[in-house]
């Protein structure tokens, strides 16, 4: 006999509850032992895919070794890495300016061609467009970035709990490495489309998106703090 079993037989007994309430007691029973099954299931289902995530990362790691350009991708990886941080959440944050890691990870941007066979070229509450109010970003430009920050908001909510235990530093902020990180992925792709020189805009940028992500995750929808 399971415990559970066990438990509802000594309620019954000693409550001297009728047959009928004993019956839907033990369905009760059925159903909460069913909801744990789903979510050790879960929990095994996430483990893997963050296995093969960090495989991922590791070989990225791995091909950027003696890439002197690639010095401070490896360094703010490095500090997150010692921190313990899930490797989607790293991953994550290089996606932007490494196309090759949106395919492999499945974490992949909405393209300028997606978003208007999906009538969505209307870009202008984007959170580009919210920030950098005045200047004209092309829209593919506004749509990959706007993309990019859903997919991070999206992956802090699936690690919601490691990231408030690992990833803030003594004042409750973000560490400065996730700030450097998506900001070092931020301007390299936007020189790589033709804007230079926005390193300072992009501070600012991540600065102001990564705190919007981190009060969410701080103060979820119940059903998001439910299951993290």
């Amino acid at each position: 006999m399971s415990d559970l079993e066990n438990f509802s037989y000594v309620e019954s007994s000693n409550t001297g509850s009728s047959a009928e309430s004993f019956r839907l007691f033990q369905e009760r029973m059925k159903v909460a032992a069913a909801q744990i099954r789903d979510i050790r299931a879960g929990e095994k289902k996430q483990r893997k895919k963050e296995d093969e995530l960090a495989k991922i990362l590791a070989n990225f790691i791995a091909t950027l070794q003696g890439d002197s350009a690639a010095a401070n991708f490896l360094v703010y990886i490095s500090g997150l890495l010692a921190r313990n941080l899930p490797a989607s959440f790293i991953l994550v944050l290089l996606i932007i300016n490494f196309p090759s890691l949106q395919e492999q990870t499945g974490l992949k941007l909405i393209s300028f061609q997606q978003a208007a066979r999906a009538g969505a070229l209307d870009v202008t509450t984007t959170l580009p467009d919210v920030y950098w109010r005045g200047q004209q970003l092309p829209p593919a430009i506004r749509i990959a970035i706007d993309s990019w920050i859903a997919q991070i908001s999206s992956v802090a909510g699936e690690h919601r709990q490691k990231l408030l235990d690992r990833a803030l530093n003594g004042q409750g902020h973000f560490l400065d490495e996730i700030h450097l990180l998506a900001t070092h992925s931020l301007d390299l792709f936007l020189n790589s489309s033709g804007l230079s020189d926005q390193s300072g805009a992009c501070r600012g940028f991540t600065d102001y998106f990564l705190n919007q992500i981190l009060a969410q995750i701080k103060n979820p929808p119940l059903s998001l703090a439910q299951h993290t």
